[in-house]
């Protein structure tokens, strides 16, 4: 009898954890979705920087080129300044389903370059290819983080995703044949339990 009680208990206790790791399978098929909507969603965001980064390329090559045909090499290195007024971007860490997420915490600065000093000449064909070349680097940086947000979608996505098939198919299935074996050993008790009193009720009415 306290086998029978005991197989009973443990019985409860698979039916419980079967349970549990049904509902942490929706949780996870659930975060999964969102993951995907979210993959979705930065993948058209990536796709829209990348074809504007084509746009702003090409008008960095032609403000370059327009600004070579006027002062050629040795006239573009006379106009050289380390400092083009391209205020660095700041950027944040949030947190998005457990995904680390760069954003852009300031607006972008002005486009508009330091002019050279000390009474040089000012060319507007390289201040155009300066502003021109400042836009595509703040670009390129937004381009970079929309870049590496979705390969962290993509490994959060991956990893939530191996986690709902070790429950679908090594996990649950093992708890449904322990559960099985468990109850089929269980209904056997009781026919044997059944069979010994039928035969005891003979007896007796012999």
């Amino acid at each position: 009898m306290a086998h029978d009680t005991a197989s009973k208990t443990e019985l409860l206790e698979q039916r419980v954890e079967r349970a549990l790791m049904r509902e942490g399978k929706s949780v996870l098929e659930e975060r999964r979705d969102l993951l995907a909507h979210m993959m979705l969603d930065q993948i058209r965001i990536t796709e829209e920087l990348v074809t504007q980064g084509s746009v702003l390329f090409a008008r960095v090559r032609e403000q370059v080129r327009r600004a070579m045909l006027r002062h050629g090499t040795g006239g573009i290195a006379k106009f050289a300044k380390p400092d083009t007024g391209i205020p660095d971007p700041k950027w944040s860490i949030a947190n998005r389903l457990g995904t680390p997420w760069l954003e852009r915490s300031a607006a972008k600065g002005s486009s508009v370059p330091v002019r050279p000093t000390g009474g040089w000449e000012i060319s507007v064909e390289l201040e155009l290819a300066v502003v021109a070349i400042g836009a595509l680097l703040r670009h390129l940086a937004d381009l970079a983080v929309a870049q590496n947000n979705l390969l962290r979608l993509v490994d959060v996505f991956r990893r939530t995703q191996r986690r709902v098939n070790a429950l679908d198919y090594i996990l649950l299935p093992e708890i449904n044949d322990r559960i099985h074996s468990m109850e089929e050993a269980m209904d056997e008790m009781d026919r044997d339990d059944l069979v010994r009193t039928l035969l005891i009720k003979r007896q007796q009415a012999q």
